[in-house]
């Protein structure tokens, strides 16, 4: 299979990559969570705080302000125990006990690992790994690597000017056993949700930072001791105080005038000046299946050279064509004032658990003012929007809005109309899964992107960039949610065709990527305990 179909299947021809009569070898699963052995490491407080609200980060974060923020990032939350199937007989119930995030991840499984280059007072200079199992940082390679990495970013971030930088890599296995090829999507989205909890997090916390895509995935994999075929990077987030001048060139695509006048950097060189780390860890599985086109997606999205960096040709925007239809323009709204640590404990994905209940206009302000904050980060992908994901959304019963499916148009806060009804029947009937009923929902959004998923700007590596876009907007969306007292459960069970057909997005040449109904809902009877200190 070539890579192009490969792509074009994950998104409009899922059974292809995932048969459905795939067997699932639960007795040999992967633990949710990599574990080094024989390595030194720094132990994290066990006690976090309960609220961020007043957690500022002055110069560098405190060895407790550090715990905290890797906790409810990546952290494990909760422990929960549910019963399935709820409407069985006694005799046919059995208990599911997994242990939760923060964030959602697909089936739970949370792919990603989560790396730190720290140069911190109270701790030895180096690459550590969130052991998030025994709540810690195990160090992985000491010294000092600002040139290195900054050299791998292309020189478009001052690292000597931060105080870390953190590295979230992909590990393939600890979805792939469940979901087979339809694991590269997930982890992009993964990723996505896993960088829009930081860009949350650092932002309330007075912490600078911002997203990498572009960097020679070679070098920095080689730097954490990680082989590339079975786990890889995906992106780089440097770590800066707020009055501290990290990113000279912010918004300029492409390498800076400096880096351009020492010529290019590739992996190789680099690869050059650190000798190869080798550690032991344990992931669970006795036994790995490989996935070769995997690999081959994972070594054909990699840059090799920071010339790959060079400013991207722009896309051109395609005009929305509203016909006779109208503009409903979005009452200003004030910003919501939540507790993140209050989301991180309280976010849940309902499922058959959405009860009806009618949301007023100016909730779903909020929830988009909210929501499109998710796209105002400093990223190295130039300085044009053309490349981000759009917000659509299907609309049932939200006070003085006709029912129908609208595209938001963030310029204006308004809502173009795209189609007038109520389009729930519809879209039900594209659930692969009968999870969610959708009628029990006002507001069902669909994150959409371009079609040809980025590949003319950034090649192979397009797909994944598109897809952490997309997750970084489902999280900023359940942020929205729970700041209106709402909630909301991630899909990618629906018919994409039908979703296109609804917005009329094929004329635009995007497609939806991902589908979020939110509502109001109810508690689901389970057993659960927190896991924080």
């Amino acid at each position: 299979m070539s890579l192009e179909r490969f792509v074009h299947d994950l998104h409009f021809a899922t059974e292809k990559v995932r048969p459905p009569d795939l067997e699932v070898n639960w007795d040999d699963a992967p633990l949710p969570y990599k574990l080094y052995s024989g390595l030194p490491a720094v132990s994290l407080p066990a006690e976090v705080a309960l609220s961020l609200a007043e957690e500022k980060v002055e110069g560098e974060p405190s060895l407790a302000q550090l715990g905290s923020l890797l906790y409810y990032m990546y952290g494990l939350a909760k422990v929960s125990q549910t019963v399935f199937p709820q409407e069985a007989a006694e005799e046919g119930l059995f208990p599911v006990q997994s242990y939760r995030r923060a964030i959602p991840s697909g089936g739970a499984l949370y792919p990603n690992e989560v790396y730190l280059y720290g140069k911190l007072s109270y701790m030895a200079q180096g690459v550590y790994h969130y052991d998030v199992a025994h709540h810690r940082l195990v160090l992985l390679r000491e010294g000092d690597f600002d040139a290195y990495v900054s050299q791998s970013l292309g020189q478009r971030c001052a690292l000597h000017h931060c105080f870390g930088a953190l590295f979230v890599s992909a590990y393939f296995w600890k979805n792939a056993f469940k979901y087979d090829l339809f694991s590269y999507r997930l982890q992009g989205l993964d990723t996505g949700v896993l960088l829009g909890q930081w860009l949350a997090l650092a932002e309330g916390c007075g912490i600078e930072t911002g997203v990498h895509y572009l960097f020679l995935d070679r070098a920095i994999n080689h730097l954490l001791g990680l082989s590339g075929n079975e786990e890889s990077v995906y992106a780089i987030m440097p770590l800066a105080a707020k009055r501290q001048e990290a990113w000279p060139l912010p918004a300029a695509p492409g390498l800076s005038a400096g880096a351009k006048s020492r010529g290019e950097t590739t992996a190789e060189q680099l690869l050059r000046q650190l000798e190869p780390v080798t550690h032991r860890y344990h992931i669970g599985s006795q036994r790995q299946k490989d996935y070769p086109l995997l690999r081959k997606m994972n070594e054909a999205a990699m840059y090799e050279s920071t010339a790959s960096f060079g400013t991207p040709r722009a896309a051109a925007e395609q005009p929305v064509a509203d016909g006779a239809k109208k503009r409903h323009v979005l009452p200003d709204s004030l910003p919501q004032r939540y507790d993140f640590a209050e989301f991180c404990r309280r976010r849940t994905s309902p499922e058959l658990d959405f009860v009806w209940r009618k949301i007023a206009q100016e909730q779903l302000s909020a929830l988009l003012q909210e929501a499109f904050g998710a796209f105002r980060y400093r990223h190295d992908l130039g300085g044009t929007d053309s490349g981000l994901p759009a917000l659509c959304v299907g609309i049932h019963q939200v006070d003085g809005i006709e029912n129908g499916a609208y595209r938001y148009e963030p310029d204006s806060h308004s809502l173009l109309a795209r189609r007038y009804g109520d389009q729930r029947l519809e879209l039900q009937a594209g659930m692969t899964l009968d999870n969610v009923n959708l009628f029990q929902v006002p507001l069902c959004f669909h994150v959409a992107g371009e079609r040809n998923q980025l590949r003319d700007r950034w090649g192979d590596r397009g797909y994944r960039i598109l897809q952490m876009q997309a997750g970084i907007a489902v999280h900023r969306l359940l942020l929205g949610a729970f700041s209106c007292g709402l909630g909301g459960h991630p899909l990618l069970g629906y018919d994409v065709a039908k979703s296109d057909g609804i917005y009329g997005l094929a004329d635009e040449q995007k497609t939806c990527l991902i589908q979020l109904p939110v509502g109001s809902y109810r508690p689901r009877v389970r057993l659960e305990g927190s896991l924080h200190g």
